[in-house]
């Protein structure tokens, strides 16, 4: 294109805003700019080749209300044609567009709004009458965007996600998305996700709530109890398991039953035997290293002989205790016979 300021008698007055001239006026004396083709040539070769480019015919008429711009609707087809969001419609299985698919430049793109959905159309037709074969890369439906693109074969469509058609293409592709409520609860799908707040109610109706009955067992107790993961009574039972209940275990040696008084030696968790004896009778108070948790215990006694002869230490009734405290307990033995023994009493004292 030729430059306005090459040309002769341009006003160069003003560069700074108008860098390339202005037409300059004649004033009678043949200094004004020349209307010639130098000048408006390439003006008017531009306006031609934008009518030819959107196949706009010159109707011959001066723009203008009344007739319409000619030029105007060719910049506006080319320039900003993809401004707009055309609509996709189907007649007998072919989609349609209005807009000049045979004009469009290989790689150009619009964006339409499709009023249907997308079945078994393979061909596209544009406003020109001109008909391709186009290829979908997703299925679109009514009131989705599609994006048009011309390529040097053909036409490809592609289904565009927004807030709209988010939903709907989930579903189209098994996109999990999130179980409401009732799905949670029920737990019969494998096609939507769990989230926070549905899983927390339905926990809770599982483990302690209405459902619990069927995923849970009862606790011990209390009948009407709420099914739960593990009850305080359950779990005090499971702790005990496998925990011994005898908490202190020793023992005390020298006894001649109904002679022997004062401090007897002992080993283990009896760290003190007393003896006092009156006539038949011994009554032993013994401390215990570990204190039970409370005096609901039971003292188990083993009498061992270990004088010379057995016959001589069996002449004894039953020993019998008595709990004084956590720390304390007597045990009470009678002699039968008066003999002589030498007895050891091993003792397991046991937790209620």
């Amino acid at each position: 294109m030729r430059s306005l300021s090459s040309n002769p008698n341009v006003d160069k007055s003003d560069l700074a805003n108008y860098p390339d001239g202005r037409i300059k006026d004649n004033t009678g004396t043949g200094n004004g700019t020349g209307v010639n083709e130098r000048v408006y040539g390439d003006i008017h070769q531009t306006i031609a080749k934008l009518m030819r480019s959107y196949n706009i015919l010159p109707n011959g008429l001066p723009d203008n209300e009344q007739n319409g711009f000619q030029i105007i609707e060719a910049m506006i087809a080319l320039a900003s044609k993809n401004d707009y969001v055309y609509p996709i419609t189907s007649v007998s299985s072919v989609l349609e567009v209005p807009i000049r698919i045979g004009l469009m430049k290989t790689d150009e793109s619009i964006i339409c709004k499709s009023s249907v959905n997308l079945t078994t159309e393979t061909q596209i037709k544009g406003s020109d009458g001109l008909s391709l074969s186009f290829t979908n890369i997703g299925t679109f439906k009514t009131n989705e965007y599609v994006r048009f693109i011309k390529t040097a074969s053909g036409i490809v469509l592609i289904r565009l996600a927004d807030s709209a058609s988010l939903d709907a293409m989930v579903n189209d592709f098994n996109y999990l998305k999130k179980a409401s409520q009732a799905e949670e609860d029920a737990g019969t799908i494998d096609t939507k996700a769990t989230t926070p707040k549905v899983n927390k109610a339905t926990f809770f109706k599982r483990v302690n709530g209405t459902d619990s009955a069927t995923y849970l067992a009862k606790p011990t107790g209390d009948p009407d109890a709420k099914n739960g993961l593990l009850s305080k009574e359950d779990k005090a039972i499971l702790d005990a398991i496998g925990a011994s209940p005898v908490k202190n275990i020793g023992w005390f040696s020298g006894l001649n039953v109904a002679n022997t008084t004062g401090n007897l030696p002992v080993s283990g968790n009896i760290t003190l035997a007393t003896a006092t004896s009156s006539t038949e009778n011994t009554f032993i108070t013994c401390t215990m290293q570990n204190a039970m948790a409370n005096t609901n215990y039971y003292v188990r006694t083993f009498i061992e002989s270990q004088g010379t002869n057995i016959n001589t230490d069996n002449d004894i009734a039953n020993m019998v205790f008595k709990p004084i405290s956590t720390t304390q307990f007597t045990v009470a033995i009678r002699e039968i016979a008066q003999q002589a023994e030498n007895l050891k009493v091993h003792i397991e004292v046991v937790q209620i």
